[in-house]
């Protein structure tokens, strides 16, 4: 017998390729924010939408998973490449440094 998952299934973009529900923590932020991102998109893509929305501005965001220890994506590559899943949480990071 299989159990539904606990995360929503993606949404089926107008046409287009499936939604992801991400939420994303940044380091200096009590405070989660939910993003609907088709998958397709790529990581680095997302991490500067999620950056803006924080109120980060410069560097090089990224995304990495908050498992222990935490994964960086690749900037490069979609995020259903990366295995991101829809109700995933991310933590915002500086691929740099400094965020």
């Amino acid at each position: 017998m299989t159990h539904p998952s606990s995360a929503p299934p993606p949404a089926q973009g107008h046409g287009g390729p499936p939604i992801l529900l991400v939420y994303v923590e940044a380091p200096r932020s009590d405070e989660r924010k939910a993003f609907e991102w088709p998958q397709t998109k790529k990581v680095g893509e997302a991490a500067r939408e999620a950056a803006t929305a924080f109120g980060y501005e410069g560097g090089t965001p990224g995304l990495q998973t908050t498992s222990t220890p935490p994964r960086e994506l690749d900037n490069d590559k979609p995020l259903v490449a990366e295995h991101v899943k829809s109700g995933d949480v991310l933590e915002l990071t500086d691929v740099g440094g400094g965020v």
